[in-house]
């Protein structure tokens, strides 16, 4: 046997005496612990671990591993023998042993994350070490800016930004929210870019007045979900809301006008009329918008005019609105007092009028009825003798000969009115003057309603010309008679057959008497 050979024989002597001796080591003194613990910074965390040994129990030591080099940081300290623990360094207060051998930590820091090593030792055995890894999650942080409240003018465009921070492990998702809507950046990109995990910052184009508001950068995160908000105020023109209606006012009256405007910065409200400032009082109604009053006490005749409202502010131009006001003498109660006196008077005068135009009215007829009178005085004048007369007018009347169409026309119809369907002379405008008729043939009459006609009779047409029956006046009295019968003349011409009329018959009662003598 070389010299090699029994250097091989002994150094396996000696790695199986260490095993056995590591084997029955083992087997007098078992540890269990979990490869890896995790929770939240600033919880508590318990990292369990037991063992079972029929020795008794020398030293438990509990330490953190330091960097890469194998230094070790002592954490707990405990010896069953001398009945002591002890924490050490930045664990004490916070660490302490419980169960067989757990280490429970409270209060965890984001320092404490690291690998811990559990050494426990027995009665004639050297330690036995276990190797535990303690992760610590750390929820996310988030600010967002670039300050809180963001500015911006109306028409331009503003970036938001959302930054996490310190988030173990990484965010899972990144979004906004204005109000308690969503902002989807993919679906409205005309409007909105960004505000993504890849891309966290949200731009905002072409800001207006309905983008002020509330925005808020929410993270999603294994542990619980973080946001941080800001306000945008978006900064716009004054523009007048509303201004009171231009109205009437009466002297010593009192009057309020009212301007009511909106803007950001808040707008700054004056008045004007006629071109000269006009004092006036102004207060908030919210943060933006402002009312500006005008109270015109024991108003006056100058106090009439155009009143301006004027809001302006730093951004934009100025807004105008403006109103009436006119003052005038007497109030409308008074002026309906003074209209209702002169429709009073109107009406007077016009129940007068109408009076006086009745007035006429009746005398005229009055005057009417004596003429015709007078004229039934000059037809019966110039009568003959009344047997004589109807003897012959009943003679003419049977002998057809004498007229060439004898056929009488049919007489109007009298549902109504005995004088229903003539047209009246007297009513159209064109024939106001009075009219007649001369009779060309003799006519008996054959109804209680007809005239007596005998040729040359002048009859005072009262209604109808147009053919058919006539309604006339002869002799003092008023019937009807055949147009065909008769010849109409203006009364002219009736005046003329009169007269004639009148000559002959007075002719005629003279010479008898002469004759007598």
């Amino acid at each position: 046997m070389g010299p090699n050979t029994r250097t091989v024989l002994t150094a396996g002597l000696v790695l199986l005496s260490a095993w056995l001796e590591v084997s029955l080591a083992q087997s007098d003194l078992r540890l269990e612990v979990p490869r890896k613990v995790s929770t939240i910074v600033g919880d508590p965390v318990t990292i369990p671990a037991t063992f079972r040994t029929t020795r008794r129990v020398m030293s438990i030591l509990w330490s953190k591993m330091q960097g890469e080099g194998g230094a070790r940081q002592p954490v707990m300290s405990s010896y069953p023998i001398a009945d002591t623990t002890e924490a050490h360094a930045g664990y004490v207060g916070r660490a302490e042993l419980v169960g067989e051998a757990s280490l429970k930590i409270t209060g965890t820091r984001a320092e404490d994350e690291g690998t811990y090593v559990l050494a426990v030792a027995v009665e004639g055995l050297g330690p036995q070490e276990r190797f535990v890894k303690l992760d610590l999650m750390v929820p996310p942080t988030v600010e967002v800016g670039p300050k809180d409240p963001q500015l911006t003018t109306a028409g331009r465009s503003v970036s938001l930004t959302c930054a996490v921070r310190g988030a173990k492990p990484n965010i899972t998702s990144l979004r906004w929210e204005k109000g308690s809507a969503m902002i989807d950046s993919n679906r409205f990109d005309t409007k909105f870019s960004g505000g993504t995990l890849q891309n966290p910052n949200l731009v905002i184009r072409h800001v207006t007045r309905g983008d002020a508001g509330r925005y808020r950068c929410i993270v999603d995160h294994v542990i619980k979900s973080a946001s941080a908000a800001l306000n945008l105020q978006v900064l716009y023109a004054a523009s007048v809301i509303s201004i009171s209606d231009s109205r009437t006012a009466v002297i010593s009256e009192s009057v309020t006008l009212q301007c009511t405007a909106d803007g950001n910065p808040p707008p700054n409200v004056t008045w004007t009329r006629n071109g000269l400032p006009v004092r006036s009082s102004t207060r908030s109604l919210s943060r933006d918008v402002r009312l500006s009053s005008v109270v015109l006490s024991n108003v006056q005749l100058n106090a009439s005019g155009t009143y301006v409202c004027t809001a302006s502010n730093s951004v934009g131009k100025s807004d105008v609105k403006s109103l009436q006001l006119v003052v005038e003498e007497y109030s409308m109660d008074e002026r309906s007092s003074m209209i209702a006196i002169l429709v009073g008077a109107l009406a007077g005068g016009l129940w007068l009028i109408i009076c006086l135009v009745l007035a006429v009215y009746f005398f005229r007829r009055r005057r009417e009825r004596e003429e015709k009178k007078k004229f039934s005085f000059y037809y019966n004048m110039g009568r003959r003798g009344q047997e004589t007369i109807n003897k012959k007018l009943q003679e003419d009347t049977l002998d057809s000969g004498r007229h060439p169409n004898p056929q009488l026309p049919a007489k109007p119809m009298l549902p109504t009115a005995p004088n229903a369907g003539i047209e009246t002379l007297r009513r159209t405008k064109k024939q106001r003057e009075r009219r007649y008729a001369k009779a060309m043939y003799p006519y008996y009459p054959q109804d209680d309603n007809e005239l007596c006609l005998e040729i040359d009779d002048v009859i005072e047409v009262l209604e109808g010309e147009d053919g058919g029956w006539c309604l006339g006046y002869l002799r003092g009295r008023i019937g009807l008679f055949p147009s065909n019968y008769v010849k109409f003349l203006t009364a002219k011409e009736a005046s003329a057959a009169k007269l004639k009329d009148l000559h002959e018959t007075k002719d005629a009662v003279k010479l008898p008497n002469k004759g007598s003598i």
